[in-house]
């Protein structure tokens, strides 16, 4: 494989257009305090994320039917939310979802 320079330039520059929208909207609020409610308002949404994801994957849509659920998704779920309602914690949460999705599909 051949490497070059315009490949390159062409890695750099998509490496800075996904860096930039991170970053920059923590060094523009790098010094302002935000009001308590919109602070309270952001912390939920990874957990509406989170969710969305979830139930995205464990309903399966069906053609001209209703959905049904995946079986899979549903196993994997069942450690991943024990570990949800126990820990409160969205790493924790993530890693086990992750985990015990990996071991179910190697499984079965």
């Amino acid at each position: 494989m051949e490497i070059r320079l315009e490949l390159l330039i062409l890695f750099a520059a998509c490496g800075l257009v996904t860096l930039i929208p991170r970053i920059l909207p923590f060094l523009l609020m790098h010094g302002l305090t935000l009001p308590r409610l919109l602070t309270e308002w952001l912390s939920f949404i990874p957990v509406c994320l989170l969710s969305a994801l979830f139930f995205q994957n464990l309903l399966v849509a069906q053609n001209g039917g209703y959905p049904t659920l995946s079986l899979l998704h549903l196993a994997a779920s069942i450690p991943t939310v024990l570990v949800a309602l126990t820990s409160k914690s969205l790493s924790w949460s993530v890693i086990i979802g992750v985990i015990s999705m990996a071991t179910f599909r190697f499984v079965l």
